[in-house]
């Protein structure tokens, strides 16, 4: 797992030692154990040594340093890297082929390398390392673009084609790892990190004011490729990309769609066994592929169904002598630890507890958003943010983490009101039925499906006046957006939102998976795991085999019996701890969001400075500031605390 960067320019005298050097040192954290840069110009590649870069080494083409370069360089590589198969120094980058026209800087980890390296040496291809680095570098001079179709796993990656004067890109399927670039006449560069780009000086600091409106109002973050930052865009999930220094041109490429099953289908129980069964077989393989490692790896552990299974299966596998982090809370309303106990206990774990308060997140809460880049939507961050940390203090480089369980398997308590919809429009009402009344009650299922669907499809359905109005009520907010920001970007934003989701479960659970919700929580487990040097694996969110099943079944068969998860539960009964399967309830990284702010509200007020008015309509806020911080007796619902990240970025930022 690493940091990547790269620029090309047409400027003349752009000192690109010095401004690699600078995007290197703003990802230093995403991978301290060595550094490289190379340099191109018309002919050649020129590796260059730093401080930090391992030894020369004679014979290896990206390990013979150049001292000397051309005047007539125009493009960069750089790469931090943090070592985790294959620890030697032939795991350096930029990493070259044998004939040093192909350069990759790498970020990721091809989980299946080992199998695709076999099939490359039967077809006569050579390596020289261990690492899956240099097999995703091969299968592209043997496959071309196409060979990312046959990559499992997570990754964002440059290959730059001297001869071509070429640069392809690529980012895995769902978004698990970043890439983000800028174009303009003189520049193109790209990064693992926004930070990189704008904090090199590469740009100017300029806030997307249309973006920013989306969060104020909707909590939207990187739903469209243009983001917070002005002139930085987001290569999407699923997508190649293609910059030619020639023509001084990108284009865009998607090369994945996950497609989905849309039938409607009664329940067979002998399909149902067979789903289970292969759902338990191919949930063992992701979790024994992502244990390929040359360092130890370790556990993100909740209590909850995820999780616990992830831990559970790694023991199951053999995984000895395992260390567990979980986030804890002295608020019982808000604690899992009993739950995650009764996992250590069963496989025989050392825990590690960690328990965040109010204080220590005003101490850090600049360093929690700059390591994000951009503004959050939720405190729970903060939770990820300390228990990574504690990862990395025990000396653990790899977890694996339960992340995109509920968008797979259908976790999240709305997702009923989905299966009850294609319940009704397959008019298999007997299951509807009984569905509602495993909910809790017929009578309770009914008020919930009621006033969920209003809130998800009923309001949108309404006309615009009415629904902008209604909006407003609701979500009271949306006064303390300043007026210009309304009314420059109002009316598109109220428009984008009144976009109906899908009706189905497997429609809504696509939706959520790819390029929306889980990409917003990718998002931050990177940006978690990375400031702290600690590499993420969510076999969840980036096993293709495993997630292409579970959506070509019948979404019919996800939620039964009140049951969410359910097709996970049945997988994984006989590994987890009964209390664990049992559990209908859901947590993940909660916080006390409400209490948190109330109690440092006062200490957070220095934030809130006139320059704010071209956001906020500074005046009112600033009125009912303590009204409006003050909402411990409601359910938390993360509204204020947009306002409070927006103000704390704009200044770690120096907007």
């Amino acid at each position: 797992m690493c940091g990547i960067n790269g620029v090309f320019s047409r400027k003349p005298g752009t000192d690109l030692i010095s401004l690699a050097s600078r995007m290197n040192a703003l990802i230093q954290h995403r991978g301290p154990d060595d550094e490289g840069i190379v340099l191109f110009d018309d002919a050649k590649a020129y590796p260059k040594a730093t401080p930090k870069s391992v030894t020369r080494e004679d014979g290896i083409n990206y390990l013979e340093y150049i001292n000397e370069q051309s005047n007539e360089t125009f493009g960069v590589f750089g790469h931090q890297r943090l070592s985790i198969i294959d620890l030697s120094a032939l795991g350096h980058e930029p990493l070259a082929d044998e004939t040093g026209n192909y350069w990759l800087t790498y970020n990721g980890e091809l989980y299946n390398y080992l199998e695709i390296r076999q099939e490359l040496k039967e077809l006569g291809v050579f390596f020289r390392s261990s690492t899956d680095a240099e097999v995703v570098l091969k299968a592209f001079i043997y496959w071309g673009k196409e060979c990312v179709l046959k990559f499992n796993g997570m990754w964002a990656f440059s290959i730059y084609n001297l001869k071509k004067k070429e640069v392809f890109s690529s980012r895995d399927r769902f978004g698990v790892k970043p890439f983000y670039y800028t174009i303009d006449r003189e520049n193109f560069a790209f990064s693992s990190e926004q930070k990189a780009i704008v904090m090199s000086g590469l740009i100017p600091r300029k806030i997307n004011k249309k973006a920013a409106f989306d969060y104020l109002a909707f909590a939207s973050l990187e739903q469209e490729p243009n983001g917070m930052f002005e002139n930085i865009v987001e290569l999407e999930p699923g997508y190649n990309l293609v910059f030619n220094y020639k023509t001084w041109t990108v284009k865009t490429e998607q090369f994945y769609n996950l497609k989905f099953n849309r039938r409607k289908e009664s329940i067979n129980s002998e399909k149902e066994n067979t789903y289970i069964e292969n759902i338990s077989h191919l949930f063992k393989s992701a979790i024994d592929l992502r244990l390929r490692s040359d360092v130890s790896v370790g556990a993100c552990l909740s209590g909850g169904i995820d999780s616990s299974a992830i831990v559970c299966q790694m023991a199951d596998l053999g995984n000895t002598d395992m260390h567990t982090f979980t986030a804890s809370s002295k608020d019982p309303e808000f604690d899992e630890t009993k739950f995650a106990n009764l996992v250590n206990q069963k496989i025989g774990a050392q825990s590690n507890l960690i328990y965040p308060k109010s204080e220590e997140l005003l101490k850090d809460i600049e360093e929690l958003i700059y390591a994000q880049d951009i503004p959050l939507f939720s405190t729970s961050t903060y939770a990820q943010f300390r228990v990574m940390k504690k990862v990395k203090e025990t000396g653990i480089k790899v977890v694996l983490d339960g992340q995109g369980g509920d968008e797979l398997f259908g976790g999240y308590l709305p997702y009923h009101i989905n299966q009850w919809m294609d319940d009704l429009r397959s008019g298999n009402i007997i299951r509807l039925v009984r569905e509602l009344k495993g909910f809790d009650s017929l009578s309770t299922g009914i008020q919930y499906f009621t006033k969920e669907y209003l809130k998800n499809y009923g309001i949108k359905e309404m006309p615009s006046v009415i629904y902008k109005r209604l909006i407003k009520k609701v979500q009271k907010e949306h006064q303390y957006i300043s007026d210009d920001l309304m009314k420059n970007h109002g009316n598109l934003g109220y428009k984008k939102s009144r976009k109906r989701p899908p009706k189905s479960l497997n429609g809504i659970l696509k939706h959520q998976f790819y390029n929306t919700r889980l990409k917003q929580y990718l998002k931050c487990e990177d940006r978690c795991s990375m400031w702290h040097s600690v590499e993420a694996r969510v076999p969840f969110s980036d096993d293709i085999n495993l997630i292409e099943y579970v959506f070509n079944i019948p979404g019919s068969y996800k939620i039964q019996k009140g049951n969410k998860k359910y097709l996970l539960k049945e997988a994984t009964e006989h590994l987890l701890p009964e209390a664990i399967y049992n559990r209908k309830d859901k947590m993940g990284y909660v916080t006390p969001n409400n209490q948190w702010i109330f109690a440092i509200k006062d200490d957070l007020k220095k934030y809130f400075t006139p320059d704010l008015e071209e956001y906020f309509n500074y005046g009112a806020l600033m009125k009912d500031y303590d009204e409006f911080f003050n909402q411990v007796t409601i359910p938390e619902n993360q509204r204020m605390f947009k306002f409070i990240a927006f103000a704390v970025w704009k200044k770690t930022y120096g907007l």
